[in-house]
């Protein structure tokens, strides 16, 4: 039995077909418009550009944006590809780079594919500073980027001014290619996402990018800004995890080796199409670097992870900031929550990661009214994002006590705030003046410090006294921001030993070493006057030597060879009594103590020595204790710092087993 089609029928299967036919035969191929051997041949497209021309005829190419206020600056239908974007700003605050934000949609979804800070996605969020990439750069005050970036059916660009000043002017041309048949099927979109964490988490890596679908990642660019000084942050390796694997599919070297450079990374600025340095502040820790995967782009089908370490173990703590930058198919993972404009503008002072938070403490206010602020909007300094405002008035007083000191000395830094409406005031120290606040500034920042050495502690504590003293003429009130106190012990280092070594510390598996519990001979005798054998059968003998004034203890420049090798540190510590004494210690790599011939103390692992890694308690007896320590060394420094806390000034330490005159 046949079956037949109405004329309707007919008509719509032919209409499908013939869609069905342009469809695919009109399917665009990008690749002769991206590849340079492609060069000579004709394009079968026509570019189009949006800018901010004078449409008036004259020669004001740019438009305003109101502080607030967002402005579409480009909004076209597809199918198409933007080949070009370019910037020019002109905005009077000195962070627009973190407080403008640029934003970029496909085919009219919801969220955004790019959500950056300006600055970042052209390469560099702390300042401007011409450089020069393949993708990227910000020269001759503009920003351009050559990323190609495809749409189907719609591209909206987006520019959000979350300063706090009207931009004057905003120049922009946006270059595109218009296609007449729709994109092959396997075109993915671009994306680009911005990370921020203020302070480093110690126990995990930094997190680039965690995104979900079927792409490939094609750039990073890093900000990263010390809190210690120092460039110890840079040792993390990069690692990156593709379709949920538990192990690392790439695992780099170091955050040096990751932008292509090595050993010399810090020292000075270098740009290349793919990788480089594009700026550093020495006084402020800051370097900015960028890696772009063009010829190694990272494939995944499910999901990627891609994550760094902030120092080696993450032993250290920093501010990073990172875009990365990576084609998918839609939908993707909807970004995470954006900060808010103060949250992402750089660290103008670098404060202490540990420090007593103002709002936590107690205050004697006498009569005095004082208030929690929340400081998010004005900077990422304040700790924990708040402060405590104290609502003085001239001549009012009120005082602070900061108990449960363990220390004899400090050496302490008070962080305060400057503003509009801030005042002036004099601190003292147990009775004593100490300092000076002086709290105008037209606009709210977070940089006022008073630094105060050698504060020694009364029973545990330390009490201060704020007098306000007046104002700046040009502020409208007497009240003090306040922010949090930090105080560092003033360290005394065990200041002699004895060391003997080198002893080998042979491979096991991989880079697993032995050398730790391997028992070598002063293990089990100490004996200063025997001679010993060590590393490669050579003779050895215990050597006497000091301990320098800043605590580091480097083992470099006396033992031959120094890597891969254990070396052995003695002293005694002469006790006129039973007590118990925390000591502190910090190694570079692993290391052992022992105490009275007993071990007390380890740890396996490769590191920066840094002081007071670890504390434990030694349980002293009258007359001589010994001390010993095993340090291991794996490649690079060899290092330790080691302390006795001693506040009533009781115990003697000698390399010797000598005793001062009237001991």
């Amino acid at each position: 039995m046949k079956k037949f089609f109405s004329a309707a029928g007919w008509f719509g299967l032919f209409i499908l077909l013939v869609l069905s036919s342009c469809n695919s035969g009109y399917r665009t191929d990008i690749q002769p418009l991206l590849s340079p051997a492609a060069l000579p041949y004709l394009k079968n497209c026509k570019l189009i550009q949006v800018s901010s021309f004078d449409s008036t005829g004259g020669n004001n190419d740019r438009i305003s944006i109101a502080p607030g206020k967002k402005a579409t600056i480009f909004n076209v239908e597809g199918p198409g590809m933007i080949v070009r974007i370019w910037f020019a700003i002109d905005s009077r605050d000195p962070y627009f780079l973190r407080r403008i934000v640029l934003r970029i949609f496909w085919d009219d979804e919801p969220r955004p594919s790019v959500e950056v800070p300006l600055g970042d996605f052209f390469g560099c969020g702390f300042k401007y500073k011409q450089y020069v990439s393949q993708y990227l750069g910000m020269t001759s005050g503009g920003y351009v980027c050559y990323f190609p970036m495809p749409f189907e059916r719609q591209a909206r660009i987006e520019i959000a001014n979350e300063t706090r000043q009207e931009i004057f002017g905003f120049f922009y041309q946006v270059d595109y290619q218009k296609f007449e048949g729709a994109l092959e099927s396997d075109v993915a979109y671009f994306h680009t996402q911005w990370s921020r964490s203020i302070r480093t988490n110690y126990d995990s890596n930094f997190v680039i990018l965690n995104a979900e679908g079927k792409g490939h990642l094609v750039g990073v660019n890093l900000n990263m800004q010390s809190y210690d000084g120092g460039l110890g942050f840079l040792e993390g390796d990069d690692m990156i995890y593709v379709d949920g694997e538990k192990k690392p599919s790439i695992r780099g070297t170091g955050t040096e080796d990751y932008f292509s450079a090595g050993w010399y990374f810090n020292r000075g600025e270098f740009a290349g199409p793919y990788s480089g340095l594009i700026y550093k502040n020495d006084t402020l820790g800051q370097i900015a670097a960028y890696r772009f995967y063009i010829m190694d782009p990272i494939p995944f089908k499910k999901n990627i992870k891609v994550t760094i370490e902030h120092g080696h173990g993450n032993q250290d703590i920093a501010d990073y900031s990172s875009t990365a930058y990576w084609y998918q198919m839609e939908p993707h993972k909807p970004f995470p929550h954006f900060p808010i404009a103060g949250q992402r503008i750089p660290l103008r002072i670098v404060k202490p990661a540990r420090m007593y938070e103002a709002e936590k403490l107690k205050f004697k206010l006498e009569g005095l009214k004082s208030r929690v602020m929340d400081m998010s909007d004005d900077g990422p300094e304040w700790g924990e994002n708040k402060q405590i405002l104290i609502e003085a008035h001239d001549k009012s007083s009120f005082e602070l006590d900061i108990n449960g000191l363990r220390e004899p000395v400090y050496d302490m830094n008070l962080y305060y705030s400057k503003g509009p409406d801030y005042g002036n005031a004099d601190i003292y120290v147990n009775g004593m003046k100490a300092g000076t606040i002086n709290g105008y500034s037209p606009h709210i920042l977070p940089n006022g410090k008073v630094t105060l050495t050698g504060l020694k502690t009364l029973t545990g504590s330390v009490d201060f006294r704020f007098v306000v003293t007046g104002k700046d003429a040009l502020s409208k009130g007497y009240s003090l921001g306040l922010d949090g106190v930090s105080m560092e012990p003033r360290r005394v280092y065990i200041p002699e030993w004895n060391i003997l070594g080198p002893f080998s510390n042979p491979r096991k598996i991989g880079s697993t070493r032995r050398g730790l519990d391997s028992i070598y001979l002063p293990e089990k005798i100490i004996d200063l006057h025997k001679d010993y054998f060590g590393a490669g059968k050579q003779p050895i003998q215990w050597t006497y030597a000091q301990t320098p004034a800043n605590g580091c203890f480097s083992f470099i420049d006396k033992v031959n060879p120094h890597e891969l090798v254990v070396t052995y540190a003695v002293t005694f510590i002469y006790s006129p009594d039973n007590r118990k004494s925390l000591f502190f210690i910090g190694t570079d790599d692993g290391g052992k103590v022992f105490f009275n011939g007993r071990e007390v103390f380890r740890y396996l692992g490769e590191r920066i020595a840094e002081p007071d890694q670890a504390e434990l308690e030694l349980a002293m007896r009258p007359g001589w204790n010994t001390l010993l320590l095993k340090i291991e060394n794996n490649f690079g420094a060899y290092s330790f710092y080691a302390r006795v806390l001693d506040p009533d000034n009781k115990l003697v330490i000698s390399a010797n087993k000598q005793l001062p005159p009237g001991k």
